[in-house]
């Protein structure tokens, strides 16, 4: 199949320029041309927050390409500030308008063969009073920062409010702190990351106040007000007199889909309000594809169309429609939504879906580990835990979904995770990987590994485990459970009463004089074989430690004494760090 004469590309960054280049390489003598709202044509928008705290020191290095050289390198006509304003599908052309032609009602009509969508999405605002004030500003483009950064400077800002505890929000929260501001961090959820656990989101809250930030979790913003000089005024519905005063405020609660022009043409979109696309990337019109941020794509651990706003399927998105467009058969295979970003010292990794997530969700029947091994051998110098977190289906052990929160290393851990989701791989063969290994790299037992072993213990039922949520709520999730919970706290079974079981705390008692749970006795597991019959065996007990190893030794010993007995997932540690302060003793 010949390449059409007349290909047009609607939106740089991602997944246009990975079209287009990817386009030029495959025929020398197509026609392409595109066209980007904005005045340029590939950035690195996910580098703005670095670039504000100054991190990233030279702003042109965000410039991943320019249109001269776009154009001179690949024979790509791009233009740049032009808007699409209208696709009509039975004549093949589409209507553009330079944002710079001072007659805004001048279009210019254009021919296609084939059409690309790759709009990207808007940010959102919240629907509350005031927020257009030229006090809030939004961080999705470079003149989006150059303005920002302008207002910084003019106004001497002190104080700063970043509404949303998202990716941006709180790249931005560090990168505003960078700069010497007093930052308060706005959620309107009980915490932030809102895919992730409650109390895997508490190990990042203890992070950001640690570095001086000031955080308004379950907030609901009533309206924004302008105040004195350049300052504005967030009300909130809890305190309605008592607003937060801020010299500037950045929002960052979202973003949706660029589908009001296309939408007008005729094409479809889906549940989520993406572009409805088949596995070529092509739309309900086979002449019009669309790629990234826009699209609805098939997620692997779902099992049906989703939207994935990021920049590593937007690019093989891109490929895959100009491959098609040249007559090669290829399919996109779908995503798992591998994510992972900087909290100041510590790193959030995420991949597939979290188990509160799925609880939200519905339809998925799981259980899930939580581990808390070194990044590297622990005899090394600077060895530091990470919390890791990995759901799978019962019975058949598929990954679902896996956080982590740590220091170094969590990225390669959630790659090999992402890999192993791709590649249909199960909980169990987690533990047959064999991964590199050179203590100041990594242990003998990988983390991945040391997950898989957790896991699988629990799939075959070497172990049986208890959650630290099906007994308490962490700070983190303090507030209404999600909607469509079928139970307290949103959890995927019904509350247990901490009270009503016999709890056998294994750790030394050093470690249980520095805290320990609200019931419960201490008897160490060198000496448990010597105390058990002073365990009421007919009692249903839980078993607990540190971190769950040793737990899981008085597991094995106490069940093949007789006993009716769970392992508290985790171990004392995720009660801490988790935020379950109604699950401790007050010492």
């Amino acid at each position: 199949m010949a390449t059409p004469k007349n290909i047009i590309i609607v939106g740089g960054v991602a997944g246009g320029m990975s079209c287009a280049t990817r386009l030029r390489r495959l025929d020398e003598h197509a026609n392409i041309i595109v066209i980007e709202k904005g005045p340029f044509i590939s950035y690195a928008n996910c580098g703005l927050p670095y670039a504000l705290g100054g991190v990233i020191t030279d702003e042109s290095k965000l410039n991943v390409q320019t249109a001269a050289k776009i154009e001179s390198w690949f024979n790509v006509r791009v233009r740049i500030n032009t808007e699409l304003m209208s696709i009509d599908r039975e004549s093949k052309t589409i209507k553009i308008r330079d944002e710079q032609n001072p007659n805004k009602d001048e279009f210019t009509t254009l021919p296609y063969d084939k059409l690309v969508l790759a709009m990207g999405a808007k940010p959102v605002l919240p629907k509350i009073t005031g927020i257009d004030t030229a006090r809030i500003f939004q961080l999705h483009t470079i003149p989006d920062l150059r303005e920002l950064e302008a207002f910084i400077k003019k106004t001497g800002a002190k104080r700063a409010g970043v509404i949303g505890g998202g990716f941006i929000g709180i790249e931005a929260v560090e990168n505003l702190k960078k700069l010497g501001l007093d930052v308060t961090l706005i959620e309107f959820l009980p915490h932030v990351f809102g895919p992730i656990d409650a109390d895997m989101a508490e190990i990042l809250h203890t992070e950001m106040r640690k570095n001086g930030v000031n955080l308004l979790l379950n907030a609901r913003m009533t309206k924004i007000l302008p105040s004195t000089g350049h300052s504005c005024s967030v009300f909130f519905e809890h305190d309605p007199e008592n607003p937060l005063v801020f010299d500037v405020a950045l929002c960052a609660i979202g973003i949706r889909p660029r589908t009001s022009v296309v939408t007008s043409a005729g094409i479809e979109t889906g549940k989520f309000g993406g572009i409805k696309v088949n596995d070529c990337l092509q739309t309900n019109d086979p002449d019009i594809y669309a790629v990234g941020d826009m699209v609805e794509t098939y997620n692997l651990v779902a099992g049906t169309n989703m939207i994935t706003a990021l920049a590593g399927p937007a690019n093989r998105q891109g490929r895959l429609a100009a491959d098609h467009i040249c007559g090669r058969t290829v399919k996109y295979r779908g995503n798992v939504g591998a994510t992972i970003c900087k909290v100041f010292d510590k790193t959030l990794g995420l991949v597939g879906f979290s188990p509160s997530a799925m609880d939200r969700m519905g339809g998925f029947k799981y259980e899930y580990v939580t581990v808390h091994p070194p990044n590297h051998a622990g005899y090394y110098p600077g060895a530091a835990n990470m919390t890791m977190r990995v759901a799978f289906e019962v019975p058949t052990g598929r990954l679902l979904g896996a956080q982590i929160v740590g220091e170094e290393g969590v990225d390669k851990r959630i790659d090999v995770l992402a890999t192993a989701m791709r590649a249909g791989m199960t909980i169990e063969d987690l533990e047959h990987l064999e991964l590199c290994y050179a203590p100041p790299y990594n242990a003998a037992k990988d983390p991945v590994n040391m997950a898989g072993f957790v896991g699988g213990n629990v799939l075959r039922g070497d172990v049986e485990i208890v959650h630290a949520d099906e007994f308490g709520r962490s700070n983190a999730a303090a507030g209404p459970p999600p909607q469509g919970a079928d139970c307290e706290g949103g959890g995927k079974k019904p509350k247990l009463r901490l009270q009503d079981y016999q709890v056998v705390d294994v750790r030394t008692p050093a470690e249980w004089n520095r805290g320990h749970l609200a019931t419960g006795v201490n008897v160490p597991i060198s000496e448990l074989r010597e105390h058990i019959g002073e365990l009421d065996k007919k009692a249903k007990t839980v078993v607990l430690c540190q971190v769950g190893y040793r737990g899981y030794l008085a597991y094995r010993i106490l069940k093949q004494s007789g006993f009716d007995v769970h392992n508290l997932d985790g171990g004392f540690k995720i009660v801490t760090d988790g935020g379950y302060e109604d699950l401790q003793a007050k010492v």
